[in-house]
């Protein structure tokens, strides 16, 4: 057996020490990449291909080419993306079929894979699709494909097949970590998710933090679901919170979490100057606006009950961090500031507004508003002056 492919092999002793504390998956591939050539394997591109547990996303690929660096993108399952994924070496390795082989240099064939003409445009001479075993018994991808004249040689196929159990255990270790990152995001937020993953999770742990806060709600939720069938209630409240989400993730915001049929976000004030979040947070509810504007005049059209609700913004300090009991937390914001803004978002349809302001966003801000009074609110002792964007009518 060639002296590379003993224990003692740079690259296999790299992978089983230095490799396993590169992370982050593209850092690694990167690394990969120096160490197969510096074993003179001359590569010209590496992707791997790692199924994640995401609600929208099939697999998180990672693409190092010769030259141009590395680049991430997450797959998603679409009407288009589906006969791509039909067809490829992708699809054989993941269900179980073994490592893929090809030759770019080949004539073209009907029923081959999709990827070869986009080999044999980019020069490609050589490709394989190696199967990457987990320990859950389920097989990712690493591809490898070379330009050099002749492709890769039998010593060099042998080597790349039998560094797959070393680069399996990197491949799961970040994957492992991507879905916990995934998870966390999906059901905690972005910034929240990151801190719990970095060790914020004893109950009590948090910060007082300065933040724009956006409360929103759904009105006549209770007679909506009185009267809609189960799956058009759903599809509603989709519709509702995925305009809003996209507005905020759009201007920077931060979903916390959902209320029922309300929505509690806030834009963090990373500086001594709020107006910026301020900005972002009212561009933000303007855009919910218009996309819940033409949501709802294509329900008028057809009789179907619309989407009605109120956003309210304010600014204050809160307490950003663990709440709840010893085996069950809840990473959020709490503070008399989160108070007033739900207490204003219920003036919403009484006012017959969409979004109003509180007295200290207005000032934060800067921007114009129009005043429309002070109001005494449950559990406030004094009345608060309260305004709405300047144009902003009656939804």
């Amino acid at each position: 057996m060639a002296h590379w492919l003993a224990l003692e092999s740079p690259l296999i002793y790299w992978l089983l020490t230095d490799a396993r504390r590169i992370t982050e998956p593209k850092a690694f591939l990167a690394a990969l990449a120096e160490q197969l050539l510096a074993q003179g394997i001359e590569v010209s591109r590496l992707v791997t291909g790692v199924p994640i547990l995401h609600p929208q996303v099939y697999s998180y690929s990672v693409r190092w080419d010769l030259g141009n660096g590395v680049s991430e993108r997450f797959f998603r399952l679409t009407a288009e993306s589906l006969p791509v994924l039909e067809n490829s070496p992708v699809k054989t390795v993941y269900s179980g079929g073994g490592s893929v082989r090809c030759d770019p240099g080949a004539p073209p064939r009907d029923g081959e894979f999709n990827i070869l003409s986009d080999l044999r445009r980019d020069g490609m001479t050589d490709y394989v699709a190696l199967s990457i075993p987990f320990s859950d018994g389920t097989k990712k991808l690493l591809s490898v494909a070379t330009k050099r004249p002749g492709g890769f040689s039998d010593e060099e196929m042998e080597l790349l097949e039998t560094i797959t159990p070393g680069i399996a255990v990197n491949l799961e270790i970040q994957a492992l970590r991507l879905t916990a990152r995934t998870l966390l995001e999906t059901y905690v937020g972005r910034q929240a998710g990151a801190r719990v993953l970095e060790g914020a999770i004893r109950r009590g742990m948090g910060e007082t933090i300065r933040a724009v806060i956006w409360l929103c709600d759904l009105r006549g939720f209770t007679s909506l679901s009185e009267r809609l069938p189960r799956d058009a209630l759903i599809e509603l409240l989709n519709e509702y919170f995925g305009c809003m989400c996209a507005a905020l993730d759009a201007s920077g915001g931060e979903v916390l979490k959902f209320l029922g049929d309300a929505l509690l976000a806030i834009f963090p004030i990373l500086d001594k100057d709020p107006a910026s979040a301020c900005a972002r947070a009212l561009a933000a509810a303007d855009n919910a606006q218009k996309a819940l504007a033409a949501f709802n005049a294509g329900r008028i059209d057809i009789g179907e009950a619309r989407i009605d609700y109120g956003i309210a913004l304010h600014i204050g300090d809160v307490m950003y961090g663990n709440i709840g009991g010893e085996n069950r937390l809840d990473f959020t914001v709490i503070g008399p500031a989160v108070n007033l803004a739900a207490r204003i978002e219920r003036l919403c349809r009484d006012l017959g507004r969409p979004v109003l302001l509180s007295a200290s966003f207005v000032t934060a801000s800067g921007l114009n508003a129009e005043h429309l009074g002070a109001f005494s609110l449950k559990g406030l002792s004094d009345p608060q002056q309260v305004y709405a964007p300047v144009g902003s009518g009656s939804g």
